[in-house]
């Protein structure tokens, strides 16, 4: 091959060589565009799908609120509707109670027993415990006495004897102890060994009587009293600080055999001669007791106690000072020595009067105020004093111990001294006190068990023949 065609073979080679890198150049720019094309539709499906799938989750996403928000809304109705439910529950309880209340007030100011029966409740748990009612006090006085002492599941009874005109009462404690407050009689048709002692045998079982008192002279309080020291052991005396004046032949040889230390403890100088009192005075002041020793003498004088584990009573008398001005000269001062008595059991007072009246209820009040405290006595039960006489038990006393029961020995027909007086009936009546009467139910017993006092009778009646009283003369 010539040089000059060789050099043009090489340039054509050349050339042909330039055009075949130019092709493979174009070849891989074709194949780098391919790609290029490829990785941009891949891009582009990818894109596609990642959209479409966005989609999708968007449409998923619109769909799902939808659902969230129904789910809500039933939730709010049901909220709504268990409020409104809750509301009418509430609505119903406030309407019951409000029935409840406007029942008990009307049962409360219609019915005694029922309000007596809440009363009683009410001061049991809230009054008494909230003044911390308790033992106190001493024998010999002085000291703040407030209301039970230890509450006891015994019985503590308080029978009223029906013996006409005339007091007699006895008080069973829950320890088994007894104690008889007066015995004695002014009506015809009375008879001691008949009605009386039978009585008292029925429940003083052993013969032996712990507490005897005498609350004055009278004879309708004492007229039987020496019966009762012949006929049963008495250990503890309780009488008024009075000497027996009588000179009558008959008691000359008992006079003289009197201890001379007994005697000399009575300092009030008037006397009583009667031969009901006589008899007695002589019979206590040597009674012998069941330790075989003279029974103890307490006279009535002073603040004083008589008391056991789970009961008490305190007895408001006359001060050795007052004795010294009693002048007994008629039967409205002798009445007025009764020793006035607040009988204390589980939370339950009962308010022991004699014949008191208005001489010493004034006295009474102002000692126990002082004594306990108080302006009133929250009380649960009165022995009305001196047989209902219009004289005792007035509007101050009633005012001051504020009682849901009482009970009057009495003996209205052909009585002389008119008594019940239907005035002192009235004031009990006005204070809706429930009261009995033994001139007409009989033997009245009082029995306080537990928190609860209940009365029997032997005979029911009707309250408007208990509402009736006397009228006539004053006493």
């Amino acid at each position: 091959m010539a040089k000059g065609e060789e050099s043009k073979s090489e340039t054509k080679k050349t050339t042909s060589t330039s055009k075949s890198g130019k092709s493979s150049a174009s070849g891989a720019s074709k194949a780098k565009s391919s790609t290029s094309m490829k990785s941009a539709s891949t891009k582009s499906a990818t894109k596609k799908s990642s959209s479409k799938a966005k989609t999708e989750e968007k449409g998923n996403y619109d769909d799902k609120p939808i659902v969230e928000v129904g789910k809500k809304n039933v939730k709010v109705a049901g909220v709504k509707m268990k409020k409104k439910t809750a509301l009418k529950i509430a609505l119903a309880i406030i309407a019951i109670i409000l029935v409840a209340v406007i029942v008990f007030v009307v049962l409360y100011e219609t019915k005694p027993d029922f309000k007596n029966t809440v009363d009683e409740w009410w001061k049991y748990n809230f009054v008494d415990k909230g003044n911390g009612n308790g033992n106190g006090g001493s024998s010999s006085g002085g000291g703040n006495s407030g209301g039970s002492t230890v509450i006891s599941e015994g019985e503590l009874q308080v029978h009223m004897l029906d013996v006409g005109q005339g007091d007699c009462i006895l008080i069973l404690f829950p320890d088994g102890k007894e104690m008889l407050i007066d015995c004695g009689n002014k009506s015809t048709g009375y008879n001691y060994e008949e009605t009386t002692k039978p009585y008292l045998e029925k429940y003083i079982t052993d013969g032996q009587i712990d507490y005897l008192m005498l609350t004055h002279c009278d004879e309708d309080h004492v007229d039987q009293l020496d019966k009762v020291l012949a006929g049963f052991v008495v250990d503890n005396i309780y009488m008024p600080n009075v000497k027996s004046g009588s000179t009558k032949d008959k008691f000359a040889e008992q006079f003289a055999a009197l201890p001379a230390d007994r005697v000399a403890m009575f300092t009030d100088e008037d006397t009583i001669d009667s031969d009901v009192y006589t008899k007695f005075y002589l019979g206590a002041l040597t009674e012998v007791a069941s330790d075989g020793n003279l029974a103890d003498i307490i006279l009535n004088v002073g603040n004083f106690a008589i008391e056991g584990e789970t009961y008490k009573i305190d007895f408001f008398g006359y001060t050795a000072e007052e004795w010294k001005t009693t002048n007994l000269s008629n039967a409205h001062k002798k009445n007025a020595i009764s020793p006035i008595g607040i009988l204390q059991y589980n939370g339950k007072r009962v308010v022991l009067t004699g014949d008191s009246n208005v001489e010493n209820e004034p006295i009474f009040i102002k000692k126990a105020k002082e004594f306990y405290g108080v302006d009133k006595l929250d009380c649960d039960v009165l022995k009305v004093g001196h047989h209902g006489s219009e004289t005792s038990t007035t509007d101050e006393f009633l005012d001051f111990i504020t009682v849901e029961y009482a009970f009057i020995s009495c003996k209205a027909a052909g009585n002389t001294f008119y008594h019940p007086r239907q005035a002192t009936l009235d004031r009990l009546i006005a204070r809706n006190i429930t009261f009995y009467r033994t001139d007409l139910n009989g033997n009245i017993v009082c029995k306080i068990s537990g928190t609860t006092i209940a009365f029997t009778v032997d005979t029911e009646v009707d309250k408007s023949v208990l509402d009736v009283g006397l009228t006539g003369k004053t006493s």
